[in-house]
């Protein structure tokens, strides 16, 4: 009775050894991606894309593809690229859709510790400048009197755009020209603002989406779009952390997928992604408005970033951002690193 109460006692260490062995050699169990997916876009058409996949559902049904679901997707809208840049860094977003100035401002700040980069691209579309000041017929005719609504001062991509037409039109060394009459208005503020013309705001750096509301009223007109000076670049992209990318690989490459699926609804069905555009967002445009806007071709859509290397390049040179991107890809997650970008 002796002997078997010792060896059912030898039995039971070496099966309390044998399993901390196991626990200890065992390959760690897969860490579980986020439950909730949260996710901060702007106002306009440039976030159509996001828009679509969010009344799609799309990065819900290609997270459960991937094997990351069921998740959770919150979205919130802010103003301008410092608010999203915020929401970014203080963990309230996991990725966040903004301006390609905000991109590399943040990226430049964020790259030797946990680099900010883009997932994808959204939006080609034109900047247009628009005045309600009759005196106002090319940027030359700004003076101290005029105001410009933009959603961020100096950081947002229409105050980049401004600085780059002030730099093309009066040389080296001016782009910051205009930068004392920029004031921060969200796009809806901005246009309400420069369609009373009863305000300070006598300009506003905006999208299509607004620009075409404001230039159906008779005392608004276009001074310059950003096409006549850098051509046609890949303006708005959605970016997140390096930390977020790598321990949510399969959310990572779901949204990708949400937001390609978005782009191809928005080529084939216009009419459905005017429907969804206005669902989505509170606009005096019609249905039918919408339609002739997604066919204008100052709107366009890029998966992969394009002529963004402009942007880079200077913002570099004037002391926007300190690094100048080698690359695209610099600033772009590899999940894209197989296309034609620039």
């Amino acid at each position: 009775m002796q002997d078997k109460g010792i060896r059912g006692r030898l039995s039971g260490a070496a099966l309390a050894v044998a399993a901390m062995l196991w626990t200890a050699l065992a390959p760690p169990a897969a860490r579980a991606e986020v439950p909730e997916l949260k996710i901060a876009i702007q106002y306009g058409l440039g976030y159509l894309p996001l828009m679509v996949a969010k009344n799609k559902q799309l990065i819900e049904k290609h997270a459960e593809a991937r094997g990351a679901g069921p998740v959770k997707v919150s979205w919130i809208v802010l103003n301008g690229g410092a608010a999203t840049n915020d929401a970014l860094l203080t963990g309230n977003a996991h990725i966040v859709g903004a301006g390609i100035a905000p991109l590399l401002t943040i990226w430049d700040k964020t790259r030797t510790s946990n680099p900010v980069k883009a997932l994808t691209g959204l939006d080609s579309s034109a900047y247009w400048i628009n005045s309600n000041n009759a005196n106002v017929r090319t940027i030359r005719d700004l003076t101290d009197k005029d105001r410009i609504a933009v959603p961020a001062v100096k950081i947002s991509i229409n105050s980049v755009v401004l600085q780059i037409a002030a730099e093309k039109e009066f040389g080296p060394g001016h782009h910051y020209d205009f930068e004392k009459l920029t004031v921060q208005l969200s796009p809806p503020e901005a246009t309400a603002a420069l369609v009373s013309g009863k305000t300070e705001i006598t300009g506003h750096i905006t999208t299509p989406t607004y620009g075409t509301v404001q230039l159906a009223s008779p005392n608004v007109h276009r001074i310059l779009s950003s096409r006549d000076v850098f051509g046609t670049a890949t303006l708005v992209l959605a970016y997140g952390t390096t930390k977020f990318y790598e321990e949510n690989p399969k959310l990572a490459a779901a949204f990708v997928d949400a937001v390609r699926d978005g782009l191809a609804l928005i080529e084939r069905d216009k009419e459905e992604a005017a429907r969804v555009y206005l669902a989505e967002e509170s606009n005096k445009l019609t249905h039918a408005e919408v339609v002739a806007l997604l066919n204008n071709p100052d709107i366009s859509y890029s998966l992969v970033p394009v002529n963004t290397g402009v942007i880079a390049d200077f913002m570099h040179r004037v002391g926007s951002i300190k690094t100048k991107p080698a690359s695209w890809k610099d600033y772009v997650f590899p999940l894209l690193h197989d296309e034609a970008g620039s």
